[in-house]
């Protein structure tokens, strides 16, 4: 069971969401609450697998509640659930927490299929946002940098960017979870970069995924 917390200040979302999952019978929402105050209570006295919020939250910080909720649950997921376009806003809140970007326009059943991908450990995003990635990328970076990569790293780097957790890999590949982190903080190095999402925006660049 997916213990979900929705965080929007609009009372019709919230009723929505209600409706929006009720034949999920693998989602159950904890609470619905209109502010980052009332989220972080939820977050620091349950168990929540995925927080949903909207960017807009009465001139709070979308940014600020990404870094609270981490750093008080590091295992939380956030997905952003706003009608503000994908195009100009995800890039900065995947970058900075957030695993998701979902447009208010998505149907039902789209918003269960994330909801779903995402507790597997998958980036999720738009398709159409999908395909303009690779219009990101740091055309100033050499893009044979994955040729600093050894064969042990990239194998990693394909299975984390499948979504796969560090004990899965470590399962799959038959090596210490704390051997999967040390290549994975090598990689990020190597390439230049901070956290999973710019990681998987270069594995794209480079068709590796």
């Amino acid at each position: 069971m997916i213990n979900l917390l929705v965080l929007d200040p609009h009372p019709v979302v919230r009723c929505g969401f209600k409706t929006f999952l009720k034949g999920c019978d693998f989602v159950k929402i904890v609470k619905c609450v209109e502010n980052i105050e009332q989220a972080m209570e939820i977050v620091d006295n349950h168990h929540i697998d995925i927080l949903i919020t909207e960017m807009v939250l009465n001139d709070e910080s979308p940014i600020n509640l990404i870094a609270q909720a981490k750093k008080s649950c590091p295992e939380i997921e956030i997905i952003i659930y706003t009608s503000l376009d994908e195009n100009i806003y995800s890039i900065p809140l995947l970058k900075a927490g957030a695993i998701g970007f979902l447009s208010k326009n998505v149907e039902a059943c789209v918003l269960a299929e994330a909801i779903s991908k995402i507790h597997n450990h998958k980036l999720y995003i738009t398709n159409n946002f999908n395909n303009q990635l690779n219009l990101e990328i740091d055309l100033e970076r050499p893009r044979n940098s994955f040729g600093k990569l050894s064969a042990r790293e990239i194998e990693v780097l394909k299975y984390l960017t499948d979504g796969k957790r560090n004990i899965e890999i470590a399962q799959q590949l038959k090596i210490n979870q704390k051997t999967v982190n040390t290549y994975k903080n090598r990689m990020m190095q190597k390439l230049q970069v901070n956290n999973i999402f710019d990681l998987y925006l270069q594995a794209k660049s480079m068709n590796i995924v």
